[in-house]
């Protein structure tokens, strides 16, 4: 077996780093959210806990977001063929242009609300 080049080009460089910073930012703001909807849904538990079943869902998909990340990060650093390593590219690849398409259409539904 072949080991793969240890480095990356440029390209996957610059795209892992935003992929990076984009799944740790989206993680927080779902992680923020699950935070105050029960306040502003005043769905307090017994012990003034989230307990909301949709404040729940998004610390799961919270969890998810950086679960795929720690996936992605252990596939690309105990690649042993190229096609592990190429495997995790996609999925970061794919994981960044889902974020990038949610960023952008809440920005655009936030924009055409506002918009008179």
């Amino acid at each position: 077996m072949t080991r793969p080049s240890r480095r990356l080009p440029v390209g996957w460089a610059v795209a892992l780093a935003f992929d990076f910073l984009a799944t740790i930012l989206a993680s927080l703001v779902l992680c923020a959210v699950g935070l105050l909807l029960p306040g502003i849904t005043e769905d307090y538990g017994p012990a003034t806990e989230p307990t909301s079943p949709t404040a729940l869902a998004f610390f799961l998909g919270a969890l998810l977001l950086v679960s795929s990340l720690a996936g992605t990060t252990v596939l690309l650093s105990r690649a042993a063929t190229e096609r592990p390593r190429f495997l995790a590219l996609w999925c970061s690849a794919v994981r960044l242009a889902l974020l990038a398409s949610v960023a952008f259409y809440v920005v655009y539904r936030i924009a055409t609300v506002e918009a008179p």
